[in-house]
């Protein structure tokens, strides 16, 4: 965060990040209801800085089972330091060169890069098509992934669905990954967890990260079958959580009341308000497609909008305002962003920033139009019904040389021009009742001046103060 506060020029404090799909109260220390001393925590695991972790890592193993449910013993959980480094041991323990993987449409890189990194031979499926496999496909494959919640489509699969569909995979000898990493932020209702801790061809993988908000502290768990267990747990890295990591897992698994405890009930119903919110918020406004969730973070479709997901986020990154893009996650179509929950007054700063994209979006557009025309010289264009989609914009015979104005947004209402109430709130300027700019004898002084030698932009200046000022 501190290089892209140094590359946008803007304090750290003021950026807001929607990209990171974290539990948007932030972390349990931040709550007193938690009980957690985080100064008590790292004062303990300092203590233990000069000595290797005992590597079973009794502890920590116990919490995670205790707080995963009923039927997960200490036994069945395999410790990981991050949820890449799980998938990597799952594959590798699991998987030969050449094997089929099935992994879902859209899913996160990882899932495919850590397949092709160690030989496996990924196979994208749409996700709502994984759970009706055949028969056929099902018997090719070593494994099958499964993120539930989908990340980034937040769509949620039934408990009852993945425990039919466990069922096929282990009669064909296949084996099903389930990654639960948001679970905990969605409806934990719907976990396979203890339905894993007795079958050898179910693995569940948990992360504190995103349901606590501790992206500092990498630390995801493994829950299978006690036979699997051991088999990961003899192939995983020896020491592979250190002191610091496992101190403060080990109490947030073991905070009062698990996956009810207070602060997680809260921030269920937290996400579920906002995020509704947020889906009507967007709802309104043109281009945006908000897709149904039950995550804690929301997918939107802008196929419909004008400027495409890579422009539209890194104009806003550009404010300091941070959302995901997600081209990566469907082979490079343009046309999705992932916006996390945070709180309302945070999306609606997101929200009054569009009219600055949309203006900026325009000059940009104004510049390339400017610079075809006076690449293509000095011909005049006039309006007619065959020739501009747009036509009659202003009057009869206008000239149309230039159809993107290069003094937008000039904001002088002695143009005709003036400033008018924007859908989304606030103000933006609006061209509509300014015909300067089209009159044939005004565009022909003012391509006159732009095509002189110089700086476009001081010609531009020029242009303004030769051509435009004396008729205001």
């Amino acid at each position: 965060m501190g290089q892209v506060s140094e590359e946008a020029k803007i304090p750290e404090s003021d950026i807001l990040d929607f990209s990171a799909s974290l539990n948007p109260l932030g972390s349990p220390f931040r709550s007193k209801e938690s009980g957690l001393d985080i100064e008590a925590l790292l004062e303990k695991a300092t203590g233990k800085l000069e000595q290797y972790p005992d590597n079973r890592y009794i502890e920590l193993r116990t919490a995670a089972s205790r707080f995963a449910g009923s039927g997960v013993e200490p036994d069945n959980i395999v410790p990981g330091n991050g949820s890449c480094e799980l998938l990597r041991l799952i594959l590798e323990s699991v998987v030969d060169e050449g094997d089929m993987v099935i992994v879902p449409m859209p899913c996160p890189a990882e899932y495919y890069r850590t397949c092709e990194a160690l030989g496996a031979v990924p196979h994208k499926i749409k996700l709502n098509e994984i759970l009706q496999l055949p028969k056929r496909t099902l018997e090719r494959a070593k494994a099958v992934f499964i993120s539930n919640p989908n990340n980034p489509s937040g769509d949620l699969v039934s408990r009852e669905r993945i425990r039919e569909f466990a069922i096929r995979c282990a009669e064909h000898d296949t084996l099903l990954v389930v990654d639960e990493s948001f679970i905990e932020l969605s409806d934990p209702s719907q976990s396979v967890a203890d339905l894993a801790a007795k079958r050898d061809h179910l693995f569940v993988t948990r992360s504190i990260v995103n349901a606590f908000s501790l992206p500092g502290i990498r630390f995801s768990y493994g829950i299978t079958s006690l036979p699997m267990a051991a088999r990961l747990n003899a192939a995983r890295l020896s020491w592979n959580i250190g002191s610091v990591t496992e101190e403060i897992a080990t109490a947030v698994l073991n905070m009062e009341g698990g996956m009810n405890s207070s602060y997680l009930v809260n921030s269920r119903r937290f996400i579920r308000e906002e995020r509704q919110y947020i889906i009507e918020r967007l709802s309104s406004l043109y281009g945006f497609n908000p897709l149904k969730s039950n995550a804690n973070f929301v997918l939107v479709d802008m196929k419909e909008h004008f400027m495409d997901s890579e422009h539209f986020t890194k104009c806003f990154a550009s404010r300091g305002i941070f959302f995901r893009e997600c081209s990566d996650f469907f082979e490079g179509q343009k046309h999705f962003i992932r916006i996390s929950v945070r709180s309302r007054d945070d999306f609606e700063k997101l929200i009054s920033r569009l009219d600055d994209v949309y203006a900026e979006f325009s000059r940009e557009e104004a510049w390339e139009k400017l610079v075809e025309t006076l690449e293509q010289g000095p011909e005049r264009v006039a309006a007619t019904r065959g020739t501009c989609g747009y036509y009659p914009c202003h009057f009869l015979d206008q000239d149309c040389t230039f159809c993107f104005c290069p003094f937008y947004a000039c904001s002088d209402e002695r143009t005709g021009g003036k400033w008018i109430d924007s859908a989304i709130g606030g103000k933006v300027w609006s061209c509509e009742y300014c015909t300067l700019l089209h009159q044939p004898k005004v565009a022909e002084k003012i391509l006159d001046v732009l095509m002189e030698d110089g700086d476009t932009d001081e010609n531009i200046r020029k242009a303004w103060i030769e051509v435009i000022l004396p008729l205001l």
